[in-house]
């Protein structure tokens, strides 16, 4: 099962995916600016501030919302009025064009020209205090593995199908067994061609690495999901064996 996207491919739910219309002259309004101040926007002192830890993957023309959260702990996400972001920007400039929602949420949209492979950085402040997200471009149709998948566990020994298979545009993976909170089993970069279908992983750390992981193979990717041939993700500690069932959409 891929992540869920709406409005051509957003990665963050935006209710019904209205912005603001522009200003009563027929300009648009000043998007990089907070609606909300005052006693709307609370003082959380020194927290760490963050839209999103790890890299988002999007394509060109994909709307992300920029819903932003503080945190004190780890996995703890509290959320904060997002009206009350300010000094929005984007690197490299231009990559990306600012609208808000009538209820002060900015939307990120990804330039159509913006090539495969860039790395883009949003950036905002919360009272003061910085945000950033990272987005990584991607074109789905030169690589169908990125988001995030589920295996069939069907006919495989219990507990040993993986619940959280991530690809990112960026080259990352993660394989996660039984996912909690930011916990993922193993993690590391991969290489695909999608001409051949070969794919490599190269493990780089995780909290659960099986002695049995086969590194490469092919894969097949297709409308019903993807398919695995001679690699194998491992035998996660709690099972019996290894499941080799695919990833249907």
């Amino acid at each position: 099962m891929r992540l869920q996207t709406i409005c051509a491919g957003l990665l963050l739910a935006v209710a019904g995916c209205q912005v603001a219309t522009g200003s009563a002259n027929g300009e648009p309004e000043d998007a990089l600016h907070a609606t909300l101040s005052g006693e709307a926007c609370p003082d959380m002192g020194e927290k760490a501030y963050f839209f999103w830890m790890a890299p988002r993957s999007a394509e060109p023309g994909d709307q992300i919302a920029l819903f932003p959260y503080w945190t004190d702990m780890p996995g703890a996400y509290n959320d904060l009025p997002a009206g009350c972001l300010d000094d929005l920007g984007v690197f490299p400039e231009g990559a990306v064009s600012f609208t808000r929602q009538e209820d002060g949420l900015p939307l990120a949209t990804i330039a159509p020209d913006v090539a495969a492979g860039t790395r883009i950085r949003l950036d905002a402040t919360y009272n003061g205090n910085r945000l950033t997200g990272p987005v990584e471009v991607f074109h789905a149709a030169e690589n169908p593995l990125v988001g995030m998948w589920r295996q069939d566990g069907e006919g495989c020994p219990a507990e040993s199908a993986i619940q959280e298979l991530v690809f990112t545009g960026g080259g990352e993976f993660s394989v996660t067994w039984t996912p909690f909170e930011v916990y993922k089993d193993y993690w590391g970069t991969y290489t695909y061609d999608p001409e051949t279908g070969a794919i490599r992983l190269e493990v780089e750390g995780g909290n659960q690495v099986p002695g049995d992981i086969v590194p490469e193979g092919i894969v097949t990717a297709g409308e019903d999901g993807l398919y695995f041939e001679t690699l194998s993700f491992g035998t996660p500690g709690q099972a019996s064996g290894v499941c080799n069932g695919g990833f249907p959409k």
